[in-house]
């Protein structure tokens, strides 16, 4: 596991290029994390370094939004947030977006749990002050030396760090 913290948005976003570039097909990554800690601001920074253009749009009410990186690579990004578990588990066409020529990013995926498969990348975002966030990264050991390898060179604090548990969160977006 690898722990960093992420002082802002600007940064979640360099942190998305370094992720963007060692994602490779077909990949399933799953992302945790409470209300606003910048799961969907981390999803469409990748979306836009591996060469999505146009709105990338949260799938907060659709539950999956399809792209085409700059490769031709499927790129889904789901948002089970809304899925109940039972029947709309089971009839959710999880092998559209489970391809073999894919990259699949699934936010809340508790929902899904007892239909997909092991995550390849499994990120967890928390609150730790108003403005930053710390991301656990799990993958294989490769993977995360890498990770945190271009996670440094982009000036990103690895560890976690001290957290004064009396500030108050501010969702990314808010002013």
């Amino acid at each position: 596991m690898v722990a960093l913290t992420l002082a802002s948005p600007a940064q979640t976003r360099r942190f998305a290029r370094v992720l963007a570039r060692l994602l490779q097909t077909p990949a399933l990554v799953t992302i945790e994390g409470d209300l606003g800690t910048g799961k969907t601001t981390l999803v469409r920074a990748i979306m836009r370094a591996r060469g999505v253009r146009g709105a990338v749009t949260s799938p907060s009410f659709t539950l999956a939004q399809s792209y085409r990186g700059r490769r031709g690579e499927a790129l889904h990004h789901l948002d089970l947030y809304r899925l109940s578990r039972g029947a709309d588990v089971d009839f959710f066409a999880w092998d559209d977006y489970l391809a073999a020529d894919a990259v699949t990013f699934v936010e809340w995926p508790a929902a899904g749990s007892e239909a997909l498969p092991a995550a390849d990348v499994r990120l967890e975002l928390l609150h730790r002050t108003p403005r930053s966030r710390l991301a656990r990264l799990h993958a294989p050991a490769a993977f995360e030396r890498a990770a945190a390898e271009g996670a440094a060179a982009e000036g990103i604090v690895l560890g976690e760090p001290v957290v004064d548990a009396s500030a108050t969160a501010v969702p990314w977006g808010a002013s």
